[in-house]
């Protein structure tokens, strides 16, 4: 399937064209339909299989620009992916009045949260991060997520993450939709899949 064949806002075919993305990844051909209908999602995906514009794209589309709230929340458990959504998503989004951002340690709070206090709609963060802006600070409101995005969700866990993935998740009271990407399924997602 190519993504010209997308019903996608002309601002985002003409970016992806840039990029010279022309035809859908496996996986992006099997997730984009569900994550554009506002439906929770579970994937088994390698690392090099399209996953990050499969979330970046469809999230693109359905971020409300005029809204200054973040609307997407994607998880990573390294700054290196990270930064490797934030770029994807900014060159997705570059046509467009969409801002992503993302959070992590060993770079300083304070640049960090001067960014969140200006217009930020999608948010990449690493779990430890995360959580220090929501206990120490007022600059992260999540209560105008409309998707959560769990991307190597098994690294998380073998990396001792899932307390703070537990307590994370536990702040979204709200409905939302939640999207998990993995390369395996161990047992401890079973039970996050059970519980979210």
């Amino acid at each position: 399937m190519k993504f010209s064949e997308l019903d996608l806002k002309p601002e985002i075919l003409k970016a992806l064209n840039d990029m010279g993305y022309q035809e859908l990844t496996p996986i992006q051909e099997k997730t984009f339909a569900s994550i554009l209908n506002g439906k929770d999602l579970l994937a088994r995906a390698e690392t090099g299989s399209g996953k990050t514009a499969a979330c970046g794209i469809p999230l693109v589309q359905m971020i409300d620009p005029s809204l200054n709230a973040i609307q997407a929340l994607i998880l990573v458990p390294t700054r290196e992916l990270a930064l490797q959504y934030v770029e994807e998503i900014d060159k997705i989004s570059r046509l467009t009045e969409i801002v992503p951002f993302a959070v992590f340690g060993g770079f300083s709070m304070e640049i960090q949260k001067a960014k969140l206090r200006d217009k930020v709609h999608i948010l990449v963060a690493t779990p430890g991060r995360l959580i220090d802006f929501l206990y120490h600070t007022t600059e992260i409101d999540l209560t105008c997520v409309r998707t959560l995005v769990l991307d190597e969700a098994d690294e998380m866990l073998k990396m001792g993450f899932i307390d703070d993935i537990d307590w994370i998740l536990s702040c979204l009271t709200h409905r939302h939709q939640t999207l998990f990407f993995a390369a395996t399924m161990p047992q401890e997602i079973d039970r996050l899949i059970k519980t979210y």
